[in-house]
C-alpha cells in the first residue's frame, strides 16, 4: 500500500513540475530577451538580440569601476550551412551611468548603460527614435551632474 501512495505521489509531483516547466519561456542560455524593453545582465551572462538582419551576442564583465562590454556583430544565417560572411566584434568600455547605442537601418536598436559600481549592464531593447532620446537625456543627466560636481 506504501509503494501505492509513493508512485501516486511521485506522479502528482511529475505533473506538477511538467506544469510549471510547460508554462515558462524556452531559453537556452537562461538569458532574458525581451522583445521591447529593459533587462539587467550580470558580468559574463550572455546577451543575445536580433536586429532586423542583423544578430549580435556578447557579454560584459567589470574591470574596476568600468563596464567593458564585448559583442560580436552578424548577419542572421542558417546555422546548418556553412557561411562566407564574418562576423565584426565591438568592444566599449563604460563608466557607471554612461550609455552606448547600436542601432540598425531596420528600426531597432539597443541601448547599453553601465550600472552602479559597473556591477550590471542594462540593455534597453527597442524602437530606434525612442532610444536615442533616451540616450540623449542620459547624456544631458550626466552633463549636468558633471558640471554641479564643479561648482
Amino acid at each position: 500500500m506504501f509503494t501505492g501512495n509513493a508512485c501516486g505521489l511521485a506522479a502528482f509531483a511529475a505533473a506538477i513540475a511538467a506544469s510549471f516547466l510547460s508554462s515558462s519561456p524556452a531559453v537556452s542560455d537562461d538569458s532574458p530577451r525581451p522583445n521591447e524593453g529593459y533587462v539587467r545582465y550580470l558580468p559574463i551572462q550572455s546577451i543575445s538580440y536580433e536586429l532586423g538582419s542583423k544578430v549580435t551576442s556578447g557579454y560584459f564583465v567589470q574591470r574596476g569601476s568600468v563596464c567593458v562590454v564585448t559583442l560580436m556583430i552578424a548577419e542572421k544565417s542558417d546555422p546548418d550551412e556553412p557561411s562566407p560572411l564574418t562576423a565584426a566584434r565591438v568592444r566599449l568600455m563604460l563608466d557607471p551611468g554612461e550609455v552606448a547605442g547600436l542601432d540598425s537601418e531596420e528600426g531597432r536598436s539597443l541601448n547599453f548603460t553601465c550600472g552602479e559600481d559597473a556591477a550590471t549592464l542594462l540593455v534597453d531593447y527597442g524602437e530606434r527614435s525612442e532610444l536615442v532620446a533616451r540616450q540623449g537625456f542620459a547624456v544631458s543627466n550626466r552633463v549636468a551632474v558633471r558640471l554641479r560636481e564643479r561648482h
